[in-house]
């Protein structure tokens, strides 16, 4: 039987199940000030307590966890300018796990023993995570995959919801396809009904937009993705990589009651001073604290066969973190990057 499955078995008939815990753990933290690349000497594996989870918590043994250019930014000398300080303790935002503990206050739907991913975790073996941020895993999708996926799954979700209407035979432009929320947009704007999708790749990424359903790819090194589209061509631009000026080039592009959506956290984007009559504009798509909800829609989408991970090689161990961010640093990165924190089995007891 399977260990959730298990767990939950023992939970019904009242028998306490509980994981077997070290008091004591490896993560990755850093020191609250910002350091230069490409030593990172800002953070480093340290051996800590393991934390116990509260209230609305439970604790996860961590499988799996990724890059997203926010952890590299809130440790980088580009933290100072940014409206939140440098991180200061164990760093990492997604991730996935089992569930070895619960807090006082049970969380519904959730059990000892479940696998579970996450919004929240870090580059750490043990993570408290609030309830409230976490799903089952994807059946289909391994810890590693899994934990690549929350952060840039969700926000793409969210992202292209803010659309406001369905997508059901639309035109949706995703700016820039490689990446994280590039990679899970094309996707699901194919999930959620597009008929066609656009996007900017080069190289290798040409390929792999192809093979996650892009319709339409513009190798962005030869050609500027709006120069390459006829006016009145699209319904939809979702703006996940925020240059400067993108919403004045797009707007030729845009149907009168067409949107073009930026990505918050983009680079410096904004939306028109000159938009086009009748182009609805969103300066920031992420909308409301992400958690449960979308993660649950993923879960359903990936089970179904309709998304699919693109885990880069190689994978990266927790002493690893500084040689995995030079990497989301430097180019033909297509994907996700994942951070292994652990491969050790949970024992219950």
């Amino acid at each position: 039987m399977p260990s959730s499955l298990f767990a939950s078995f023992l939970a019904s008939v009242g028998v306490a199940c509980a994981a077997a815990l070290p008091s004591q753990m490896k993560a990755v933290q850093a020191s609250g000030t910002p350091c230069e690349k490409p030593d990172w000497t800002c953070i480093s594996e340290k051996t800590v307590e393991v934390p116990r989870p509260g209230a609305g918590q439970m604790l996860v043994a961590m499988k799996g966890a990724s890059v997203n250019p926010i952890n590299v930014d809130l440790v980088e000398p580009l933290c100072k300018p940014l409206p939140f300080p440098c991180s200061n303790g164990t760093i990492g935002n997604d991730g996935s796990g089992v569930v070895v503990e619960m807090g006082e206050d049970a969380c519904d739907g959730f059990a000892v023993g479940d696998e579970v991913w996450m919004l929240g975790g870090g580059y750490a073996e043990y993570a408290v995570v609030p309830c409230a941020t976490a799903g089952l895993k994807p059946k289909e999708l391994s810890f590693v995959d899994a934990g690549t996926i929350p952060v840039v799954g969700a926000t793409s979700l969210q992202c292209l919801q803010a659309a406001g209407s369905p997508l059901t035979n639309l035109t949706v432009v995703v700016t820039s396809g490689q990446g994280g929320t590039g990679f899970m947009g094309v996707q699901l704007a194919k999930a959620l009904g597009a008929s066609r999708v656009v996007t900017a790749a080069t190289g290798e990424g040409i390929s792999l937009m192809k093979k996650l359903g892009a319709d339409t790819i513009i190798d962005y090194h030869k050609e500027d993705l709006f120069n390459a589209l006829d006016d009145d061509s699209v319904d939809v631009v979702f703006d996940n990589l925020g240059l400067p000026g993108t919403a004045d080039k797009a707007m030729h592009a845009i149907r009168s009651g067409g949107v073009f959506m930026i990505l918050f956290g983009g680079n410096a984007g904004k939306p028109s001073d000159h938009p086009k009559s009748g182009v609805r504009q969103v300066p920031s798509c992420r909308t409301k604290d992400m958690g449960k909800e979308e993660l649950d829609t993923l879960a359903n989408l990936f089970d179904a066969g309709k998304l699919q991970p693109h885990t880069m090689s190689p994978t990266y161990g927790l002493s690893e973190v500084p040689q995995a961010f030079n990497r989301l640093l430097s180019h033909g990165v297509l994907g996700k990057i994942a951070i292994v924190p652990t491969s050790t089995s949970v024992e219950y007891v």
